[in-house]
């Protein structure tokens, strides 16, 4: 265990150029000592994997990840040791998410096992990585089909849950439920009474007029659109193409962009959708660095999707090629200015995020709030405001435990102004902080695209 635990620190201060982005390195240190000095007392290695983590999670970034061994995963996956009923955290309080054994959905829970439903839901929250301090993203991950792991890391096996609930017609119950596999959970997850607000999308993009606003609703629920020269980008360029043409044509004077639910995905869809959006020239980043171009720690390096260790080594030595101060730059090149495309919107944009918004669509959604002329409706991001560590994803094995370590390894600073209700370990605050509440959730209600339909309705008025 202290082996393996000295193996992420030094792979991290080798390899993560967003090590020290949000916190310096005393205070990164000081955490790994406090919890080095805990192994001998980690019983199981669920307990190690939770020293671990806390270590990784205190440096922020959204592309943060550990794992265990896909062997270990598929045994407990068959034993009956998780929690059964799928949950949501929903304005500041924890909620069932599904009815079962006659207790309602939206039944919230006071206690589990005698744990406040607050602390429960805290120590569930910890196992989402999120950029800085960022702690939206990680309560909204409740509600994730990963809860029921979320909950054996954080307690343990267990063989019932003894649970305190308030149902939505205000009687107490108090019930036991039995532990189930984690097939019976998953299968619960699936049928949770949101499913149908959350519901996949037959399409990644699409574009509607709301006609009681006279105004457009852009809605693009992923960026992963394919790379520069593929047809999967070119047909979207063409969609937003045609979308601002028609936009213009009819001197729309606001446009609702929803990317709520968006994750990110591949460059240079979020750069090229935001060039139809604004007026500015602007670049992806104001800079972008790696801290290595020779693979730290080979052997333990996992190679993945992008290619071997020696192609990522080339990548590197032609992108991240301007050393200064142990740094490497990222070259021009491949960080070209991009100006308004001729179509552009020339209207208000009024964006629409939430939790879930993190990396590539986290740096769009950035870009947007940085104009002075957006309106931004919704939750806190995941993903910064001012920056993160991504682009390249890296993964490297524990010697001895096998679990996964990944990260990226580019740390890059947002083409954004600095704005006063922005600090540095902060995801996108919205200029209209609106949050769907338990009647929202009962009713199916999209408070949030409702509020920003109301916001467009008070400024024609005037």
């Amino acid at each position: 265990m202290q082996e393996d635990f000295l193996f992420v620190k030094n792979v991290f201060e080798r390899a993560n150029a967003g090590l020290y982005h949000y916190r310096n390195e005393a205070e990164i240190d000081l955490l790994f000592e406090q919890l080095y000095q805990q192994i001998p007392e980690s019983a199981n290695y669920r307990e190690f994997f939770n020293l671990i983590w806390t270590y990784i999670d205190f440096t922020g970034s959204c592309h943060n990840g550990l794992s265990i061994p896909q062997k270990l995963d598929r045994k407990l996956n068959k034993l009956p040791i998780f929690f059964p009923v799928p949950l949501q955290w929903i304005d500041g309080g924890l909620y069932t998410n599904l009815t079962y054994q006659n207790i309602p959905h939206g039944s919230q829970v006071l206690s589990v096992n005698g744990a406040s439903g607050a602390l429960f839901a805290k120590n569930i929250a910890h196992y989402t990585s999120t950029d800085g301090g960022n702690v939206s993203g990680k309560y909204a991950n409740i509600q994730t089909d990963w809860m029921a792991f979320y909950i054996y890391l954080a307690y343990g096996a267990s063989e019932k849950f003894d649970i305190e609930l308030l149902t939505p017609d205000g009687k107490h119950e108090t019930v036991s439920w039995r532990a189930v596999d984690y097939v019976a959970y998953y299968l619960n997850h699936r049928k949770r009474f949101s499913a149908s607000q959350e519901k996949k999308p037959e399409q990644d993009y699409t574009f509607e007029m709301i006609d009681s606003i006279g105004s457009g609703l852009l809605t693009i629920h992923t960026f992963s659109l394919g790379g520069p020269t593929s047809e999967e980008h070119k047909t979207y360029h063409h969609f937003l193409d045609s979308v601002m043409q028609k936009a213009n044509d009819q001197e729309l004077e606001y446009l609702i962009v929803d990317i709520r639910k968006n994750g990110g995905g591949t460059d240079p869809n979020d750069l090229l959708t935001y060039s139809y959006l604004t007026n500015r020239n602007f670049r992806e980043n104001t800079e972008a660095f790696t801290i290595f171009q020779e693979v730290p720690f080979p052997k333990n390096y996992v190679e993945s999707y992008r290619g071997d260790r020696k192609e990522l080594e080339e990548e590197l030595k032609e992108e991240h090629c301007h050393l200064l101060d142990g740094k490497y730059y990222q070259d021009s090149t491949f960080n070209r200015l991009w100006k308004p495309n001729k179509n552009a919107f020339t209207g208000t944009v009024v964006l629409l995020v939430d939790p879930f918004v993190a990396s590539a669509a986290s740096l769009f959604a950035s870009l947007v709030k940085s104009d002075p002329t957006s309106v931004v409706i919704g939750e806190e991001t995941l993903g910064g405001y001012y920056g993160h560590t991504g682009h390249i994803p890296v993964s490297y094995t524990l010697p001895n435990s096998k679990m996964e370590l990944s990260f990226s390894i580019v740390d890059l600073k947002q083409d954004v102004q600095t704005l006063p209700d922005e600090a540095p370990l902060d995801g996108i605050h919205p200029d209209i902080s609106v949050a769907p509440s338990l009647e929202d959730y009962f009713n199916n209600r999209d408070i949030q695209l409702l509020s920003a339909i109301r916001y467009i309705q008070q400024q024609t008025v005037k």
